[in-house]
């Protein structure tokens, strides 16, 4: 056994050691905190200021090869066959909906009159019942069905709604053949929407799993189609017993607006005033091909929002989207997603659309999420996220955009750009600058200042405001470039044609990436994160989020610093264990990399410390790779504790100035720098 090991564990036994610092605070570890302010004070606010290249991403734009090779997404567009004769399928005509209806709808579309504005999802349709087709029985009757020229077994249902401009049908699902085909289309068209059984109830099931067993979660909704009225197709194999197809139709939503006016003589301008929210195309920014409009139904209203596809640090590309939680916040919501893409007018200031735009239907997986309101101002998680998976490959010329996790600085003078969707228009363009920092709690927004711990960002706009529509679109930095970063996305705020000097909010992407879309965007890493204790003069390390909002709620005596390096979650090559124990005695911990190490203290010092498990993975000091930082570790002489740290300052200063009271035991491990 070591020297070093031998004086740890003698000290130990008289002592019962804190594992990461000192026992009750003494001069001696004062003197330590002192040598070690530069790191011991670190904010996450000055740590994350840092010039930044690890914890970062450049935007990539999606090749036409790439996009052509992708599988195909699990809804297509396929020609409606017209070879077969057709036997005359049920015709439900619902006439036109109620002044309360359109007047409820206009009225959550107001502007809200609290004094910070609200969240600007935008209510584009709502949902009107159909009895004749609300249960599974009903529906049966009304299903006639006939061959098709490939021997298939087809039926038809045709719905209408006086005045709607578009439809989406939501089909109540009880069972369905995952060999069953299912077709959407407008009256007349010559194009539907085809999607599977099989996607329909893997659809189901991660609602289900995610959300629980409702009536919402087993609602499957087919694409939106233009017009009065729209056709659904049922197909199945030959030979199929049709009482095998189990749903029903209880819903149509009317869609009183649409962001997928895809009929050029239905496009127009929807934003409230044109000549104060500028026109993207007027400018055409590389980012505006990483905006898509987002059409989506929850508890039955249909609303459109604006999402922004993010670029990730791993092997491949994926269709990651970042919008606002207030948009999408569960993973039934996050099914009924609809994309639209190159949202955007042919030609500046036109209303006529560009020709590449398209809608693409699927869904998507809803992979983290935090709404915009924070347990407390010790713990300030409410950056108003919500991160998607999409199960198709963007389209062609699409970009991810680029991100840093990086705070930025307000009342600077540099000019961000804003590229959003308000109620589902023809892309439009933002610009303005950041002055303040802000935290939502409850029902207000609470102090503002410039608390650099604060979630949110505040903006005032130079050109331009937002709108209903405009959530969750991504504020960038250098957004005008060709590498434009994402520094958060909107949650409201006050700024509307009647009031364009008003402010507006966005959730801080570099405190939702810490909170977890790093697991996502950086695949492969964890941060770590590091506590100062202010009574026993003790550091704190945890590579859990969980673990560090909960240390950060309710531990008053632990005072957050900052994440201050990397580490692998799960084992790999060339990595292993650091293991975590706890000194019962004082509730402190320690770890180690060495496996005898871990062995011997299960061994000798049972009496004082519990074996917690694996808390990460690194690599061994004698195992360099290029990247790595080296993590130090010091010996506290008379405490019998460690510190550890990745700085090379603070290990000189403990050396130089500290010699007396501690001893520097070499490199740890080495960990991932995060900067």
């Amino acid at each position: 056994m070591s020297g070093k090991y031998m004086r740890w564990l003698a000290l130990t036994a008289v002592l019962g050691l804190a594992a990461c610092g000192g026992a009750d605070e003494t001069a001696q570890s004062a003197q330590s905190k002192s040598a070690s302010s530069a790191k011991a004070t670190e904010t996450p606010s000055e740590a994350a200021a840092e010039p930044v290249s690890f914890n970062s991403a450049n935007a990539v734009t999606q090749p036409a090869a790439a996009a052509a090779q992708a599988e195909a997404g699990p809804v297509t567009s396929v020609t409606v066959d017209t070879t077969s004769v057709r036997k005359a399928g049920a015709s439900i005509n619902l006439g036109a909906p109620s002044a309360a209806d359109l007047e409820k709808r206009n009225k959550n579309n107001r502007k809200s009159s609290s004094a910070f504005g609200g969240a600007k999802a935008y209510q584009i349709g709502f949902a009107r019942p159909v009895a004749a087709t609300s249960n599974r029985k009903s529906l049966q009757e009304l299903l006639t069905w006939s061959a098709t020229a490939t021997g298939t077994q087809r039926a038809e249902l045709r719905l209408s709604s006086t005045g709607a401009k578009a439809l989406r049908l939501g089909l109540l699902i009880q069972n369905l053949p995952d060999d069953l085909t299912l077709r959407v289309y407008a009256d007349g068209s010559s194009k539907a929407q085809q999607t599977t059984g099989a996607h329909i109830n893997s659809a189901i099931r991660a609602n289900v799993k995610a959300d629980g067993d409702s009536a919402a979660a087993h609602t499957y909704w087919m694409p939106g189609t233009m017009g009065e009225a729209t056709v659904l197709e049922v197909e199945l194999p030959a030979g199929r017993d049709t009482a095998s197809v189990g749903f029903s139709v209880p819903t149509v939503i009317h869609g009183v607006e649409t962001a997928m006016e895809a009929n050029l003589s239905l496009i127009q301008a929807k934003t409230e005033c044109a000549n104060l929210n500028p026109d993207a195309t007027c400018t055409l920014p590389p980012a505006v091909n990483s905006v898509s409009s987002m059409d989506f139904v929850d508890a039955g209203i249909q609303y459109t929002c604006t999402g922004t596809l993010v670029a990730n640090r791993g092997v491949t590309q994926q269709g990651y989207i970042l919008t606002a939680n207030h948009c999408i916040g569960t993973q039934t919501v996050a099914s009924t997603l609809l994309t639209s893409w190159f949202w955007r007018s042919s030609a500046c200031n036109n209303n006529t659309l560009n020709p590449n735009a398209h809608t693409i239907g699927g869904g998507a997986t809803l992979l983290f999420n935090r709404s915009e309101t924070s347990g407390s101002l010790n713990n300030p998680t409410g950056t108003d996220t919500s991160f998607l998976d999409l199960p198709y490959q963007p389209p062609a010329g699409a970009m991810y955009a680029g991100w840093q996790f990086q705070r930025h600085g307000i009342n600077t003078g540099t000019v961000y750009t804003a590229l959003h969707h308000p109620g589902g228009d023809l892309m439009r363009r933002s610009d303005g600058r950041l002055t303040n920092y802000l935290n939502y709690l409850g029902n207000d927004l609470g102090a503002i200042n410039t608390n650099a711990s604060y979630p949110m960002y505040e903006v005032q706009w130079n050109t331009g405001i937002t709108e209903g529509g405009s959530s969750g679109s991504a504020l960038f930095h250098e957004g005008t470039t060709s590498n434009p970063q994402i520094i958060g996305q909107l949650w409201g705020g006050t700024s509307s044609c009647t009031n364009p000097t008003g402010k507006d909010y966005y959730g801080r992407f570099d405190i939702a990436y810490e909170n977890g879309l790093i697991n996502w965007l950086n695949p492969g890493y964890r941060m770590v994160f590091r506590f100062y204790n202010t009574f026993n003069g003790t550091h704190f390390f945890s590579a859990s989020v969980t673990e560090r909002d909960s240390v950060r709620a309710t531990n008053t005596r632990l005072t957050y610093e900052a994440p201050v390096f990397m580490v692998a979650p799960a084992p790999g090559s060339g990595l292993s264990a650091v293991h975590r124990f706890i000194n019962r005695q004082t509730g402190t911990h320690f770890y180690t990399i060495s496996e005898s190490e871990r062995l011997s203290v299960i061994a000798n010092l049972s009496q004082i410390y519990t074996y917690e498990g694996i808390a990460w993975y690194a690599r061994q000091a004698s195992a360099p790779a290029e990247g790595t930082v080296e993590v130090y570790r010091f010996f506290r002489n008379s405490a019998g504790t460690h510190l550890y740290t990745t700085s090379a300052a603070e290990r000189d200063s403990i050396i130089n100035t500290l010699g007396q009271y501690y001893t520097y035991e070499g490199v740890a491990y080495l960990a991932w720098p995060m900067n």
